[in-house]
């Protein structure tokens, strides 16, 4: 038998819940007792004291075995905590002053999404999550399942969280926003603007620094070792026919770069003042604080690229720097060679004049003696 709240039925009218009310005093059959989400979410445990906001009302204190309509926020109080559940085995838990809520949705929908107000979720979700079925969203990031499809929205990056355990955080610096993103069992990946993280396993993490603007992303890595795709932009690249015919053609340049501990990527863009496409810098750092990669690009266009500026080995690095060396002495002695010429012709001139001059005086004496005669 199931038991409807009252607050449920009293909603139904307003809320649009009366087509969906069928479903929840239809009979139990075996094929709703398979599913991943319960019809509403719940407040399955409360340690200490929280409270609840339903659409439109005010905070009010929060009741263990409740359902709560989608839209309600939840906050657990200081030193407390509350898991909401919304399924078997699918739960958000918050703590300490941290606060979610459930975004607004039509009953009977197969997903179910969260927004990370503040402070951190700790979520946990059935290994054989369905496709698209659960995300996280913040106000620079989104959380979704491994499977899910993608979602379109000023999102700076996307996390799919597969099965087993994740932690999020996220934290208002002012500036911009700081999200750290653990993965404590199973395996999740992430997707970002102009980077992608393929796979995150167990105990690996990362810390990424969003600005207000959201025209600068920094990654961090603090635990583990897993790569990340760095987009490099649209390139050109020569491709030559059977014949021996020369074309360009368009391929997508990428780095794939080992995010380690200590290790940094950072991204900046730039919005021109004449047209639409963002100028894309992407640079990655060594343990060491070394600039390992760099590369420049407008986006969408290949022949505004600079590809990868830094030499990827030693001997390039070598013979880039020979190059530079090379050019550097040629400019210089340029100035030098100028300078040398301008001497000898100035020394030439001094001669000249210098002769000029004797000859002159020695007429002029010649003349004054003949005149004394």
């Amino acid at each position: 038998m199931k038991i409807i709240p009252l607050t449920l039925l009293a909603l139904a009218p307003i809320a649009g819940f009366a087509d969906e009310l069928d479903m929840l005093l239809a009979p139990v059959t075996n094929d709703m007792q398979v599913k991943t989400f319960t019809t509403l979410p719940f407040c399955r445990r409360i340690e200490g004291r929280a409270a609840v906001c339903k659409p439109g009302g005010e905070w009010i204190e929060a009741e263990e075995g409740r359902f709560y309509p989608f839209g309600t926020s939840f906050r657990a109080g200081k030193g407390s905590s509350m898991t909401v559940a919304f399924g078997p085995v699918s739960t958000v838990k918050i703590a300490d002053g941290d606060e979610f809520a459930t975004r607004v949705q039509k009953l009977g929908l197969p997903s179910r999404t969260v927004v990370l107000v503040r402070g951190t979720l700790e979520v946990k979700l059935p290994d054989n999550l369905p496709e698209g079925s659960f995300f996280v969203t913040a106000p620079s990031f989104t959380v979704k399942n491994q499977t899910g499809a993608v979602v379109t929205n000023l999102a700076d990056f996307t996390i799919k969280n597969p099965a087993g355990e994740s932690r999020i955080s996220y934290v208002d610096m002012g500036d911009g926003d700081s999200a750290t993103i653990r993965c404590v069992t199973g395996a999740l990946s992430v997707e970002g603007r102009h980077f992608d993280i393929p796979v995150m396993h167990s105990a690996d993490e990362l810390v990424i620094r969003t600005s207000r603007d959201h025209l600068f992303t920094s990654l961090s890595g603090t635990s583990g070792d897993y790569v990340v795709n760095v987009d490099q932009g649209l390139q050109l690249k020569p491709e030559f026919s059977d014949d021996g015919r020369q074309r360009d053609v368009v391929v997508k340049g990428n780095l794939e770069w080992h995010l380690t501990p200590c290790t940094k990527i950072v991204i900046s863009r730039s919005v021109p003042a004449i047209g639409e496409r963002m100028s894309v810098h992407t640079m990655a750092f060594d343990a060491a604080g070394e600039r390992k990669s760099e590369c420049c690009f407008s986006e969408g266009r290949a022949e505004v690229n600079t590809g990868e500026i830094v030499p990827k080995s030693k001997v390039d690095s070598e013979e880039l720097a020979k190059k530079a060396a090379e050019a550097t002495e040629t400019t210089e002695a340029a100035p030098k060679d100028a300078a040398a010429e301008g001497d000898a012709a100035g020394g030439d001139s001094a001669e000249e004049g210098k002769t000029d001059g004797g000859e002159t005086t020695a007429d002029g004496a010649k003349d004054e003696a003949e005149s004394s005669q």
